[in-house]
C-alpha cells in the first residue's frame, strides 16, 4: 500500500471523533467514555505511524506485519464511524409524513438502546484491537512525530562530475546547454538555466558532459558541482560549493566561497533539486549568498520539477525528452553486447519490441539491456512478450523513479498509487480523477484553510504533473486541464507502491487478497469476490457483480445495463457512482436516494433515461451530477443540493401534467451557487407568464463560478403568440459577469437581452436558430470576445442595431479571432444606417477587425458590406454570399500616415470560395497579395471568367481546387505562361467540370500538350474531371485512377 495513507486515515478518524455533535453522541448511548478512549488510542498510534512506515521500507517483516494489522484496524474504525454518521444523516432526512413504520421503529427509544448496545460492542472490540496493536508497538521503539515529515528514502548514489557516462542521442541537448554556458549576452551577471524532465531521462549525465567539455572548462575560471538530491537546503548547497563539511555560520561560509571564487567567472551545477517547503524563499536566500561579481557566471539546475525549473531559471527551462527509437536501440546495443560482439543480426521485431517497451527512457534502456545480455538469444522474444512488463519493476529502476515519489506528502502518495487502477496508456479525465481522490478521502481541506476541496485536488494533480508523474496534458477551450496520461514506467511505479491494496485484474490469474481495497477489472468476470469483502473501489470495465458493502467508488459504465437493482441502497458508504453510457437504462430506483454520502453521480450517455428519482433532494452531499440529454423534467427538491458544482443540464418542463407535483421549476437553481463549468438550460415547456418569475428565481447572476451557459428552446415550442414572453424569459436569465461562454438556441423573441453587454469576460457567443431575431446589441465593445457565431437567424438584418456612429477603431472587437455567419438570408450589412449622413458614410468599410484570424460566411446572399478583415491568417470561407465584402477588403490601400501597413490577406493560409454569383474575375494584384496562401478552392462560381494566377507572389500555394466554374477561360495572366503558371510549392491540383478552355485543355496535359507540362510536372497529384493524370509523382494518365 502507498506509504502515508495510515497517517491520513488516523487523522480523519480523530477529526471525525472530535466533530461528533452532542445529538449524534446521544445515539451512542453509554459510549462517550469508549469514544474518548478510542480517540486517545488512535492519537497515540498516529504519532508513530511515519517512523513505522519508514522502518518497514528496510525490509523489516515484523514491522510490516504490525502495519498490516494496524491498517485493517483503522480501516474498520473509519467504516464504523462512517456507518454511524450515515444512520444519523438518514434520520435527519426523513420527512415527518413519510416515515415508514420500520423507520419509526428503528429510531424509537427502545431500538436506539439496542443500536447503542450493538455499536458499543463494536467500539469496545475495535478499541481493544487498537490497544493491543499499540502495546505491541512498544517493542519496536518507534519515535513519535508531532508533524508529518519527509519519508526516509534509500540514499541515492552520489554522482560526481569527474567521469561522465557515455551519452547517446543528446547532441542537440548538449549543444543547447553549452550555448547557454558560453553565451555572455544575458542581462544578469549570474544567469540560470534548468534542465527539467522525468526521472531516468539522463539530466545528470547531460550536465556532466557539458560540465566536462573542454571549451567549457576553458571558459570558466571556477567550476563547482553540488549533488543536492533533495529540496533546496541552503546550508547544504553552500557547504557543497565550498567543498567541506562545516558548522560555521552562513555568513562565514559565504566569505569562504567568495575567497574560493576570487571574483572569477564561475559555473555552478546544482544536480537533482526536488520540491520542498518555501522553495521560493530558499532560492532567494541562496542567491544572496552566491557571488555576483563576475559577468557571465552560470548556474545549471537539474530537476524533475517544473515548479523548481520555472522560478530558478532566468531563461526558458530546457525540457529533456525521451530518446528516439534509433537512439534507444543504439544505447541498448552498447550495453547489451560486449565490445566486438556482433549485434546486427538481431531480429527487427525484437528490436522494435525492446526499444518500444523502454519508452525512450535511458535509465530503463540500460537496465533492460544489462538484463537481456545475460540471456540466450533464443529466449529474447518470449522474455520480451511474457516477462518484460513485470521485470521493469526491478529495484534499480523503480527505486530511481521512486525518489520523486518518496519526497511527496503522504496524501499525494496515495493519490498517485490509486492511478494504478487505470490501464496503461489510458487517457485519464482529470476532473473525474480528482473526484475519485475526494471520494476515497485522499484529499481533504484540513491543511488548506477554507478552499474548495476540488481546488485542493487540482493543486495536488498539478503538483504531481510538475514532478512528471503525468504527461501528455490536454486542455479544454477555457484553458482548464482536461486529460492526461501516465508514462508506462510511472504506471509501473504506481502499481509497485500500491501493492496488494490496489489491483487491476486483466486475466483470471490475478489474485485478489482479502486485504485488497481497490480493484478494476479489464476483463469480463462473473465474480462475487468472496475473498475481498471490504473493497472501497470497484471498477467494472466489462461486467461483474457489485455487492461489497464497504464500497466508496463503483464504476459501471458501458455495461449495457437495463436496470439498476434496488439493493444498491445497501452500499451506504458509496460516494462515487458511475452509470454513464448505459443507454438501455430507462429509470433509476428511488432507493438510489438512500445513498446519502454520494458525491458524484454520472448518468451521461443514458439516452433512454427520462426522469430522475423522486427523492433526489435527499442526496445532500452530491457535488457532481452529470446528466443525459433526454430527461423530461427535473424533480422537485433538486434545489436542496446546495453543494452541487456540476449540473450538466436543467430541463424546464410544463407542469400541467400527471406528474405536476413532481416537477421542479427553474427556480430550483436559486441556491445552487457553487455551480461551475457548463450548464445547459433546456426548455421543453413553460407555463405562460408564471415561467418568467421562475426564470428570474434561478438567480444566475449569483453563480460566480459558472463558465459556460447554454439556453436552448425545443423547436416544437415556437409560437408567434409568445414573442413577448420569449423576450421576458431570456431577459430574466441575467448571468454573472464572470461567464465566459454564452450559447442561445431556438429563441423565439425579436430582441436579444441587453445584459450581454455587461458580460465583460465573455470569450465566445453562439446564437443559433433564433429566426425572429432582427438585431443584436453592439458586441464590439466586449473586450475579451474571441469567437462570435450566428446561424439560422432568418429575420436578422443587421448585426449591430445601433448604427455606425461613434465606433472607434481602437475599441472595435479588440480580441475577436473567429467569426462565423451561416444561413442568415435576410442579413444586409453590419450596421443599420439611421440617418442620411450615415447612408453616405463608408465608415463600415474603413473599420477593420484588428485580430480576426478566421472568417466563415455561408448562405448570406444579401450581405454586401461589413467591416474589413485584412488580418486573417487562417481561413476565409465564402459560400453562397456576395463577393462585395471580399472586394472591399482587397481594395484597402495604405494610409498616408501608416508605416506598418500590411497588404490585405497577405497572411491568409486557406481561401474557400463557392456559389458566389456576382464574381466575374479576381484581379491579379489581389492574388499577388496572397503570399502565405497554402490552399485555394473555388467552386460553383457561374460567372467567373478570369483567375489570373500570378507567377510571382503565390510561392506558398500547396493545393489548388477549381470545380464547376463553367465560364472560366484561363488560370494564368497571359497565354505566354500557358494555361497555368509555374507554382513551385504546389502539391495538388484538381480541376473539374469547368469550361472546355480549362477542363478540355487540362485533359490534354502530358504527352499531348508537352509545351505546358514543364509548369506542372513537379506537382505530385494532378486530377482532371475525376481522373488522375499524375499521382504521388507518377505519371498515370490513361490508367483510370479516380480521385475521391
Amino acid at each position: 500500500m502507498a506509504e502515508g495513507v495510515l497517517f491520513n486515515i488516523a487523522e480523519e478518524i480523530i477529526k471525525t471523533l472530535g466533530s461528533l455533535t452532542a445529538r449524534e453522541v446521544a445515539l451512542w448511548w453509554g459510549l462517550k467514555d469508549q469514544l474518548r478512549k478510542l480517540n486517545d488510542t488512535v492519537t497515540s498510534i498516529k504519532a508513530v505511524i511515519q517512523d513505522a512506515e519508514e522502518q518497514a521500507q528496510k525490509q523489516n517483516h515484523q514491522i510490516e506485519d504490525w502495519l498490516m494489522k494496524l491498517r485493517e484496524a483503522v480501516y474498520d474504525a473509519e467504516d464504523l464511524l462512517d456507518d454511524f454518521s450515515t444512520q444519523a444523516l438518514r434520520k435527519t432526512l426523513m420527512p415527518g409524513k413519510r416515515v415508514s413504520r420500520e423507520v419509526r421503529l428503528f429510531f424509537s427509544r427502545s431500538n436506539q438502546f439496542v443500536y447503542g448496545l450493538r455499536m458499543g460492542h463494536r467500539v469496545k472490540a475495535l478499541r481493544e484491537r487498537l490497544d493491543d496493536i499499540e502495546t505491541d508497538s512498544e517493542r519496536f521503539k518507534f519515535v513519535p512525530r508531532q508533524e508529518e515529515g519527509a519519508s526516509m528514502t534509500p540514499v541515492r548514489e552520489q554522482t560526481t562530475s569527474s567521469e561522465p557516462e557515455v551519452i547517446v542521442g543528446r547532441e542537440s541537448d548538449k549543444k543547447a546547454v553549452k550555448t547557454f554556458m558560453m553565451n555572455s549576452n544575458y542581462e544578469h551577471n549570474v544567469s540560470v538555466i534548468s534542465v527539467v524532465g522525468m526521472g531516468g531521462l539522463g539530466k545528470t549525465t547531460l550536465a556532466q558532459h557539458v560540465y566536462n567539455d573542454e571549451q567549457v572548462k576553458a571558459h570558466f575560471g571556477v567550476r563547482l558541482w553540488v549533488s543536492v538530491s533533495g529540496s533546496l537546503d541552503v546550508r547544504k548547497i553552500i557547504k557543497g560549493a565550498v567543498g567541506r563539511d562545516s558548522d560555521d555560520q552562513l555568513e562565514s561560509l559565504k566569505k569562504e566561497l567568495e575567497g574560493k571564487i576570487e571574483k572569477k567567472k564561475y559555473l555552478l551545477v546544482l544536480d537533482d533539486v526536488w520540491d520542498g517547503h518555501d522553495d521560493g524563499e530558499k532560492w532567494d536566500s541562496l542567491k544572496e549568498l552566491l557571488p555576483r561579481d563576475a559577468v557571465g557566471s552560470k548556474i545549471v539546475v537539474t530537476t524533475r520539477s517544473h515548479v523548481i525549473a520555472k522560478f530558478t531559471s532566468t531563461i526558458a527551462p530546457h525540457v529533456l525528452k525521451g530518446l528516439s527509437v534509433d537512439e534507444s536501440w543504439e544505447l541498448f546495443r552498447r550495453k547489451a553486447f560486449p565490445q566486438g560482439q556482433e549485434s546486427g543480426h538481431v531480429d527487427e521485431i525484437i528490436r522494435k519490441e525492446i526499444v518500444g517497451r523502454c519508452g525512450g527512457v535511458p535509465l530503463v534502456v540500460k537496465a533492460i539491456a544489462r538484463l537481456m545480455s545475460l540471456k540466450e538469444r533464443a529466449q529474447w522474444l518470449s522474455f520480451i512478450l511474457d516477462e518484460l512488463p513485470n521485470s521493469i519493476r526491478d529495484d534499480n529502476i523503480i527505486q530511481t523513479l521512486k525518489l520523486s515519489y518518496d519526497a511527496l506528502p503522504s496524501f499525494m502518495k496515495h493519490c498517485f498509487a490509486y492511478c494504478s487502477l487505470f490501464p496503461k496508456g489510458y487517457k485519464i479525465d482529470v476532473k473525474y480523477l480528482i473526484q475519485l481522490w475526494i471520494a476515497q478521502g485522499f484529499v481533504s481541506t484540513s491543511n488548506s484553510g477554507r478552499r474548495c476541496i476540488e481546488i485542493v485536488g487540482l493543486k495536488c494533480f498539478e503538483s504531481l504533473l510538475w514532478r512528471s508523474f503525468f504527461h501528455e496534458v490536454e486542455k479544454d477551450r477555457f484553458g482548464n486541464i482536461k486529460s492526461c496520461k501516465m508514462h508506462d514506467f510511472m504506471h509501473d511505479l504506481a502499481t509497485h507502491v500500491a501493492g496488494f491494496q490496489s489491483i487491476k485484474v486483466e486475466r483470471l490469474g490475478n489474485r485478489i487478497s482479502e486485504l485488497t481495497r481497490h480493484v478494476s477489472f479489464d476483463t469480463e468476470l462473473d465474480l462475487s469476490l468472496p475473498s475481498a469483502q471490504r473493497l472501497r473501489t470497484l471498477v467494472l470495465l466489462q461486467g461483474g457483480k457489485w455487492d461489497e458493502g464497504c464500497l466508496r467508488v463503483l464504476v459501471l459504465s458501458h455495461l449495457k445495463m437495463k436496470e439498476v437493482s434496488p439493493l444498491i441502497q445497501k452500499l451506504k458508504h458509496l460516494k462515487y457512482l458511475d452509470l454513464s453510457d448505459n443507454w438501455m437504462i430507462k429509470a433509476l430506483p428511488n432507493s438510489v436516494t438512500n445513498l446519502v454520502n454520494l458525491q458524484v453521480l454520472k448518468l451521461n450517455g443514458c439516452y433512454r433515461l427520462e426522469e430522475l428519482p423522486r427523492d433526489v433532494g435527499k442526496l445532500i452531499n452530491l457535488r457532481h451530477l452529470d446528466l443525459c440529454m433526454n430527461l423530461e423534467y427535473m424533480p422537485r427538491g433538486i434545489g436542496k443540493l446546495t453543494s452541487l458544482q456540476t449540473l450538466s443540464c436543467f430541463v424546464v418542463a410544463k407542469k400541467k401534467s400527471s406528474k405536476s407535483e413532481m416537477i421542479g421549476g427553474l427556480d430550483e437553481l436559486r441556491m445552487l451557487n457553487e455551480l461551475r463549468g457548463s450548464l445547459e438550460i433546456r426548455v421543453k415547456g413553460y407555463e405562460g407568464g408564471s415561467c418568467v418569475s421562475e426564470f428570474e428565481g434561478a438567480k444566475l447572476i449569483d453563480k460566480d463560478y459558472l463558465q459556460s451557459l447554454t439556453v436552448r428552446w425545443d423547436p416544437e415550442l415556437d409560437s408567434d403568440s409568445d414573442i413577448d414572453l420569449y423576450d421576458k424569459m431570456l431577459q430574466s436569465l441575467r448571468p454573472n459577469s464572470n461567464l465566459q461562454e454564452l450559447r442561445v438556441e431556438g429563441y423565439g423573441g425579436m430582441r436579444f437581452p441587453s445584459w450581454v453587454l455587461e458580460l465583460s469576460n465573455l470569450l465566445r457567443i453562439r446564437v443559433e436558430r433564433c429566426r425572429r431575431l432582427k438585431h443584436i446589441p453592439p458586441l464590439d465593445g466586449i473586450p475579451s470576445l474571441e469567437e462570435l457565431s450566428i446561424e439560422g437567424l432568418d429575420d436578422l438584418e443587421y448585426i449591430d442595431s445601433e448604427g455606425v456612429g461613434g465606433k472607434g477603431v481602437s475599441t472595435f472587437f479588440p480580441s475577436l479571432k473567429r467569426l462565423e455567419m451561416w444561413d442568415c438570408g435576410g442579413l444586409k450589412g453590419w450596421w443599420k444606417r439611421w440617418s442620411r449622413d450615415e447612408m453616405n458614410d463608408d465608415r463600415d468599410e474603413m473599420l477593420c477587425f484588428p485580430r480576426l484570424s478566421s472568417l466563415k460566411i455561408r448562405y448570406c446572399p444579401n450581405l454586401t458590406s461589413m467591416p474589413l478583415f485584412p488580418t486573417l491568417d487562417e481561413d476565409l470561407y465564402l459560400w453562397g454570399t456576395s463577393s462585395m465584402p471580399l472586394q472591399q477588403t482587397m481594395k484597402m490601400t495604405s494610409p498616408v500616415s501608416s508605416s506598418s501597413f500590411i497588404r490585405p490577406l497577405s497572411k491568409l493560409k486557406r481561401l474557400y470560395i463557392g456559389s458566389i454569383d456576382d464574381m466575374e474575375s479576381v484581379p491579379e494584384v489581389w492574388l499577388q497579395n496572397l503570399s502565405s496562401l497554402q490552399q485555394l478552392s473555388i467552386y460553383e462560381c457561374p460567372r467567373l471568367k478570369s483567375l489570373p494566377l500570378p507567377d510571382q507572389g503565390m510561392h506558398s500555394l500547396q493545393k489548388l481546387h477549381i470545380a464547376d466554374c463553367r465560364e472560366l477561360k484561363s488560370l494564368s495572366e497571359s497565354e505566354s505562361q500557358g494555361m497555368i503558371p509555374y507554382l513551385p510549392s504546389l502539391q495538388q491540383l484538381i480541376i473539374e467540370d469547368c469550361s472546355e478552355e480549362v477542363s478540355g485543355r487540362a485533359r490534354g496535359w502530358g504527352k499531348e500538350r508537352e509545351e505546358e507540362w514543364p509548369n506542372i510536372k513537379h506537382i505530385p497529384d494532378i486530377g482532371i474531371d475525376g481522373d488522375y493524370i499524375q499521382k504521388e509523382g507518377r505519371y498515370v494518365k490513361g490508367e483510370g485512377l479516380k480521385y475521391p
